[in-house]
């Protein structure tokens, strides 16, 4: 892993779309405005691979995925609020890519009508279409279909938020998401060791993660954003306490070249991942929690 790591991460694929050029502080306590509240650090963001690259990464390490990992989506019905939902759908649209890419055929259809429910009361209305539901029912048998149509309907949702410019939506979105992926790639981990290529992974999330705490930044008059950049802060702050090991470089190029560069090594020790997972699945958890069961247990 060289000093210009590959950034594997939730975030988006609106890689296709310009970044926006004017930008403005998001109006105050709304996480469905428009018009003004321009998502920024775009670029940055387009920086990220799309799920299914992670995810590719990953069955190519640890075998099958497992459906019981994902979010339950009957739960879908539970959100009410603007930033619960947004949350949730992007931990929805992982979990539909994670699905798709793994060919777990059972439960593609079920988190596309999750995710086109949420995006619909998002007002992403049209991201998720019946025409493209058909599309998915008729390839249910071929697994790389599947991949290519989920990948393509939840696209269309990203970019929805950008030409809208729902700046802290979309935060929110990208937020869920990165838990969400994070989860899936670390409960694979079986034995941790810092050279394993499966722990590199979760080592690599430390700078997507970086990007999402700054893209935060610019919405701090929205207290959900805020909220959510406190705890991934704190999930910052373990990644910080992970020594990092540099060597020289010593591969050549496909020409035969020598390549100039260091190599990078996140030491991640088991007492390191596991405190990591153990924040990384208490915020988890206190996303996709349901909104009443929160009323239920404050009474």
């Amino acid at each position: 892993m060289r000093n210009t790591i590959t950034i594997a991460a939730i975030a988006t694929l609106m890689a296709a779309c310009s970044a926006p050029t004017a930008q403005e502080h998001p109006p105050e306590d709304t996480l469905t405005g428009a018009g003004q509240d321009a998502a920024p650090n775009a670029e940055a963001i387009y920086q990220m691979p799309t799920p299914n690259e992670l995810f590719s990464i990953v069955q190519v390490m640890s075998g099958e995925g497992q459906k019981q990992m994902m979010s339950p989506a009957k739960n879908v019905q539970r959100y009410a609020t603007s930033s619960k939902r947004a949350l949730n759908f992007g931990v929805y649209a992982t979990d539909l890519v994670y699905a798709s890419t793994y060919k777990i055929t059972s439960e593609v259809v079920r988190y596309y009508l999750t995710c086109k429910k949420l995006g619909n009361e998002l007002g992403l209305a049209g991201s998720f279409t019946d025409e493209d539901f058909v599309r998915l029912e008729s390839n249910l048998v071929r697994g790389d279909s599947l991949a290519v149509l989920s990948n393509a309907a939840y696209e269309k949702a990203y970019r929805r938020l950008q030409d809208e410019q729902m700046g802290p939506t979309l935060a929110l979105v990208l937020t869920g998401g990165w838990v969400e992926s994070m989860h899936l790639v670390t409960r694979q981990v079986i034995h941790v060791d810092a050279e394993d290529p499966l722990v590199q992974r979760v080592a690599e999330q430390k700078a997507s993660l970086e990007h999402l705490v700054e893209m935060m930044d610019e919405f701090k008059s929205d207290s959900a954003v805020m909220k959510m950049q406190r705890e991934l802060i704190k999930l910052r702050d373990i990644y910080d306490t992970f020594p990092v090991v540099r060597s020289e470089h010593k591969e050549k190029s496909p020409s035969g070249r020598q390549i100039l560069g260091e190599d990078v090594l996140v030491v991640i020790t088991p007492e390191g991942f596991k405190q990591l997972v153990a924040a990384l699945e208490a915020l988890r958890e206190s996303i996709i929690l349901p909104e009443d069961m929160i009323l239920s247990n404050q009474s």
